[in-house]
């Protein structure tokens, strides 16, 4: 998990080929050595509002996020740590990447209409 400027840090000190097309390199970081082999490895760029990048598998896809009205951007801090905690939620109860990535835009979406990493009342997603 990272979000744009993340991935561009790291291509760029990893001096990864491809530093500015952040679909290569998602692609490339999927490829880094790991000690799981059994399993491939998943990387998802989150970045702000413009669609989220899975890579896995030698493929990329992309998903759109929520854009909110200006007037309801309230403090983006918290924003990619909700993220990786909806995508979580859903990963550890066995559901599908997309359904993941869908509820971590969720949560990112409710916690960036509130000032700090907040929350209040009950966690309402449904896909």
């Amino acid at each position: 998990f990272g979000n744009e400027t993340e991935a561009a840090v790291f291509a760029k000190e990893q001096d990864l080929e491809e530093k500015e097309d952040l679909h290569k390199v998602a692609l490339l970081m999927t490829n880094l050595p790991k000690q799981n082999t059994n399993r491939s490895r998943i990387v998802i760029i989150t970045q702000g509002a413009d669609p989220v990048i899975l890579a896995k598998d030698g493929v990329t896809k992309e998903f759109p996020v929520t854009t909110l009205p200006l007037d309801k951007l309230v403090d983006t801090n918290g924003a990619g740590d909700a993220f990786v905690g909806g995508f979580l939620a859903q990963l550890i109860q066995g559901s599908s990447i997309d359904k993941c990535i869908d509820c971590g835009v969720w949560a990112a979406t409710q916690i960036v209409q509130r000032s700090g990493c907040t929350f209040d009342g009950p966690a309402n997603y449904s896909p």
